[in-house]
């Protein structure tokens, strides 16, 4: 091979590399697994999570902070949060119904992450589902200005950044982070919130005991 062929096979090595990157970054990742930074593009927002980054059993959890009763069922989540951290991996994603505070409130949780990472997103997270009245009604709150701003002020943020951030939710991130788990809820087959899967599994339910089950069953094929 002459030397002006080997240039010629060379490009093409390189272009069908870059192919191959520009490939895995356009979002051809595995949904039933944990996407961090490494599978996404500079900027975009990766999923959020809880629990051993290790674990063999992957839950995830499909929610909208504007769901009832996904608010009605938070504090039950937690607890099997707690009880199972150490051995699970807990992975949430935002799958909006489109009701007034969707968006807002999707928006106020990833802005939180942009500006202080992800212990300060569950902090948030928390705060939006402290009650089912405020952000489920038929309507937007009267108040959800100072309701935000008294949640990032309670989580140690500047609050004009976080109103910026929110502003800017179409370029910096949090309106692909809010269709990406949109879609990946929909590749599913996931209708409603909340919904829950463990180990690629849909629940049949998303109750307590439905939970537990599952991931008891799970953990005891891999442990």
């Amino acid at each position: 091979m002459n030397k002006r062929l080997w240039i010629v096979f060379a490009v093409l090595v390189l272009v069908a590399l870059g192919g191959l990157i520009v490939w895995k970054k356009s979002g051809e990742v595995d949904l039933q697994k944990l996407i961090t930074m490494a599978d996404l593009e500079e900027g975009e927002i990766p999923d959020h999570f809880r629990g051993n980054l290790d674990a063999k059993v992957i839950v995830i959890q499909y929610a909208d902070f504007a769901c009832v009763h996904c608010a009605q069922m938070s504090s039950t989540y937690d607890k099997i949060f707690a009880d199972y951290e150490d051995r699970v991996l807990f992975i949430y994603r935002n799958f909006s119904l489109k009701y007034p505070s969707s968006t807002i409130t999707q928006s106020a949780a990833e802005a939180v992450y942009l500006l202080g990472g992800e212990a300060a997103y569950w902090q948030m997270h928390d705060l939006l589902f402290q009650d089912d009245l405020t952000w489920t009604s038929s309507a937007v709150p009267d108040n959800q200005h100072e309701l935000l701003a008294s949640f990032a002020e309670e989580i140690g943020l500047d609050v004009d950044d976080f109103f910026k951030a929110i502003d800017d939710y179409q370029e910096n991130g949090i309106l692909d982070k809010m269709d990406r788990d949109k879609r990946a809820g929909l590749k599913a087959t996931v209708t409603g919130t909340p919904t829950w899967f463990v180990n690629s599994r849909k629940l049949d339910g998303s109750s307590d005991s439905i939970i537990r089950t599952a991931i008891d069953n799970a953990l005891k094929t891999t442990e």
